[in-house]
């Protein structure tokens, strides 16, 4: 096994749709802020539903103010996720499958259990507007 497989994150491509758009509408966001460029349409098109752009927004607060640097996006050009992304993916699969101790698991070295708290129930709030199933 080389350094690279070990350090390999997923592609865009590679991931359940689902996934792809809360990865892309993260990035959106970051950049459409940036530029003053927001819409809440266009996230409501980026997510695949308007009514999940209220806990999309919840669900990211929490995740930046538990997190212990920054959330590293990339850029919407680059194919890969970055681990932040992917962080954030699984911790929205795990809520979304109800899997409490998985999503504990993830994170409980890097956030506290009321920083925890506060994005498990973000995330399942998010899920349950976007997700029928997630396998």
């Amino acid at each position: 096994m080389t350094l690279h497989t070990l350090l390999a994150t997923p592609n865009l491509d590679d991931i359940a749709a689902i996934h792809a758009r809360l990865v892309c509408a993260m990035r959106y966001v970051h950049l459409a802020r940036c530029e003053g460029k927001y819409s809440c349409r266009t996230l409501a098109a980026q997510i695949g539903t308007p009514d999940a752009v209220r806990p999309f927004h919840v669900f990211m607060d929490e995740a930046g103010r538990a997190w212990p640097e920054p959330i590293a996006l990339n850029r919407p050009c680059q194919m890969a996720l970055s681990y932040d992304e992917m962080l954030l993916v699984d911790l929205c699969t795990a809520a979304a499958r109800n899997e409490r101790g998985v999503f504990d698991e993830l994170v409980e070295d890097m956030i506290g259990r009321a920083g925890r708290n506060s994005i498990w129930t973000a995330a399942r709030r998010l899920m349950s507007t976007v997700v029928v199933i997630v396998r």
